[in-house]
């Protein structure tokens, strides 16, 4: 198993000018022949650091994969500090000479030394074309180490992998899926399956996000079928356990889910908002065929519209406050009748920083249509930023409807 690092160069990368979005794509890539990637590092545009970084590199892994630092401006060093450090000249490749010559003629001007120096490469580099641009990438080894320099720019980067990796790398194949939970914290989910988490291959990692939680089941095979049947195995036992909780996999979300049991029953959702500002509808409607199921809803962030548009009382906000058990119910009802759906959400609560209606901040009311009628839950977010109570308010409400369609509600 090689040890793998990945350097990406460029001062404009510390500075967060610029999020380094190679480096995820690298790694996804290189797990799909099961190369772990051990170091994920980021050097600026100095000569003294980036030799310390390439040496010590040298020094811990096998595979070192280097991105930017290759283009035509005086900053660009990469390979002249990599040639230094492994005591080694750079040539003028002429195959990448004349691809930079056609395309500076093509644009009508004279080619500089900038433009000609994108054509250097450490000598004895196997020089890998750039088909979407000018510098090309090197593959050397030396000395038991093995060296990738790929241009910064995504595009070029991406392209000159597609056309590397399937011919440099063989052999065992990693494949991960990530199973995505909601209502159960990292530490519960932890302990419900810590015996699950000790094993080598597949293997079992807890990870929290916003609101969720999720376990990620990798497994390494001689191929992905295999490693796919090695996860299905994993997967169902997790699933016997904590499966409750569960609403699905990657890169699915509550809205997905909710709209996929919504979808197979063929029934109707609408949404009033409040509090979430149309959150919970643009998260519905980011959902490829949502409008299958997603009939629509409204924003009314005033008294004065949510009296006009859904019928709530001036009188009950008066008594109760905006953000209440009442105003939500008269909300969900209005809504209903407004948009004769069979499910609905409506949403009010008090986001802060400060309260506008008197409850505390992070309070929050949740009116759920269902086939067993109208209910207003109530959940309380303290101490959180404004952004956190309304995305978690998002969620939970999603999430309570859920439950209550897998219940036959």
């Amino acid at each position: 198993m090689q040890r793998t690092e990945i350097i990406a160069v460029g001062s404009e990368l510390l500075l967060g000018e610029i999020t380094n979005t190679n480096a995820r794509y690298l790694s996804l890539q290189l797990s799909k022949y099961g190369l772990p990637v051990m170091y994920h590092i980021v050097v600026g545009d100095n000569p003294s650091r980036l030799e310390e970084t390439f040496a010590t590199a040298r020094r811990r892994s096998d595979l070192v994969i280097v991105t930017g630092g290759l283009g035509p401006t005086n900053d660009d060093i990469t390979k002249t500090v990599l040639a230094e450090l492994l005591d080694r000249p750079l040539v003028r490749d002429r195959d990448a000479l004349h691809t930079i010559e056609r395309f500076v003629a093509s644009r009508g001007r004279a080619m500089n030394e900038g433009d000609a120096r994108q054509a250097d490469v450490v000598e004895g580099s196997e020089v890998l074309s750039n088909p979407v641009g000018l510098a090309p990438g090197m593959w050397l080894e030396e000395d038991g180490t093995t060296w990738l320099l790929l241009p910064g720019v995504p595009r070029e980067m991406e392209a000159i992998v597609a056309a590397t990796f399937p011919h440099k790398f063989s052999g065992a194949t990693l494949v991960s899926e990530s199973l995505r939970f909601y209502e159960i914290g990292e530490s519960a989910l932890d302990a419900a399956v810590s015996d699950l988490t000790n094993g080598s291959n597949p293997t079992v990692a807890p990870y929290a996000e916003a609101g969720e939680a999720r376990l990620r089941v990798s497994a390494r095979a001689e191929t992905e079928v295999e490693a796919r049947r090695m996860i299905a195995d994993v997967k169902r036992e997790l699933l016997n356990r904590v499966g409750t909780y569960y609403f699905g996999s990657d890169e699915d979300t509550v809205a997905a889910a909710l709209l996929r049991e919504l979808d197979r029953r063929q029934s109707t959702l609408s949404v009033a908002e409040s509090l979430t500002g149309g959150r919970v509808q643009s998260m519905l409607t980011a959902v490829p065929g949502a409008s299958n199921v997603f009939r629509g809803g409204v924003v009314t962030y005033s008294d004065e519209l949510k009296n006009r548009c859904l019928g709530v009382s001036l009188a009950t906000i008066e008594s109760h406050t905006v953000v209440s058990k009442e105003v939500a119910s008269e909300m969900i009802q209005g809504l209903i009748r407004l948009t004769d759906t069979d499910y609905g959400l409506a949403f009010t609560g008090e986001a802060g920083p400060v309260s506008s209606s008197g409850q505390a901040v992070g309070t929050v009311y949740i009116g759920v249509k269902s086939k067993n009628g109208i209910e207003v839950l109530e959940r309380v977010y303290p101490h959180q930023e404004r952004h956190v109570i309304q995305d978690r308010a998002a969620k939970d409400g999603m999430w309570a409807l859920l439950q209550r369609l897998k219940k036959g509600e």
